[in-house]
């Protein structure tokens, strides 16, 4: 970490507050939830990364205008808990999704139809996959990354159903 430029607080303090993440499920019952925890795992790293950089720019900003690096530690803290709230949120929105897809992959087989509801809230690449395939045990890549229905973005309403007849296949 050190040739990251990442101290040995700034590290320390995101450590503790990783310890406070909870648990996430070592593997999935489908392929598409053993794809989402993979990613979760991932994205759990990339966030810890994130994090220690952050803090670590309030050690150093702090330091260079002479004021407590405790206090800027505390700040910058309670900042990556509000972060840390979202990734949570993002990564149970995922494992839920990717439970429906499993679901309906048990049902329909691994071809299933992405479906949206089509309204003034629907992103433009909910709206441009809705009414095609995707395979559950590869996720199609929406909005610039692979994604299952109800994960695209926070407020994502889409979900997986039967597979549409003669529908092109998402990529």
């Amino acid at each position: 970490m050190k040739a990251a430029g990442i101290g040995y607080l700034a590290l320390r303090a995101v450590c503790v507050l990783m310890m406070s993440w909870p648990e996430s499920p070592l593997e999935g019952t489908g392929p598409a939830q053993r794809y989402m925890v993979r990613q979760n795992t991932l994205r759990r790293a990339q966030f810890m990364w994130s994090a220690c950089k952050r803090v670590q720019a309030a050690v150093v900003a702090a330091r260079s205008q002479n004021v407590p690096v405790r206090q800027a530690v505390r700040d910058a803290l309670a900042t990556e808990k509000r972060y840390m709230a979202q990734h949570i949120a993002a990564s149970n929105q995922r494992v839920k999704a990717s439970s429906a897809v499993d679901g309906a992959a048990e049902a329909y087989g691994n071809l299933l139809g992405w479906n949206a509801y089509l309204d003034a809230r629907t992103s433009p690449g909910c709206r441009a996959a809705s009414g095609k395939n995707f395979y559950a045990d590869r996720p199609p890549v929406i909005e610039g990354a692979p994604s299952y229905p109800g994960a695209v973005h926070p407020s994502c309403r889409c979900w997986p159903s039967a597979p549409f007849r003669g529908a092109p296949v998402l990529p």
